[in-house]
């Protein structure tokens, strides 16, 4: 694995495990509105594939802005 990505860091680990966290928080709460949206209109708010990238996007945003914190504050 050390060919084509950095070893990261025990803060970056740290950021990461905190962005998994909010993106499953993320799915689930845009899982709970597309059902109630569905549940009072018989069809959906968002397709499966932007649900998708919505938590993908929004760990991945949350991770990178700790670790852009981090490294401002030297951790």
């Amino acid at each position: 694995m050390g060919i084509f990505f950095k070893k990261m860091s025990k803060k970056e680990t740290e950021n990461w495990e905190k962005g998994c966290v909010l993106g499953f928080y993320v799915f689930l709460i845009v899982l709970f509105i597309n059902q109630i949206y569905y549940y009072f209109y018989e069809s959906y708010l968002f397709p499966t594939s932007a649900i998708l990238w919505i938590g993908l996007v929004s760990s991945f945003t949350w991770s990178s802005i700790l670790n852009i914190k981090c490294k401002r504050k030297e951790c």
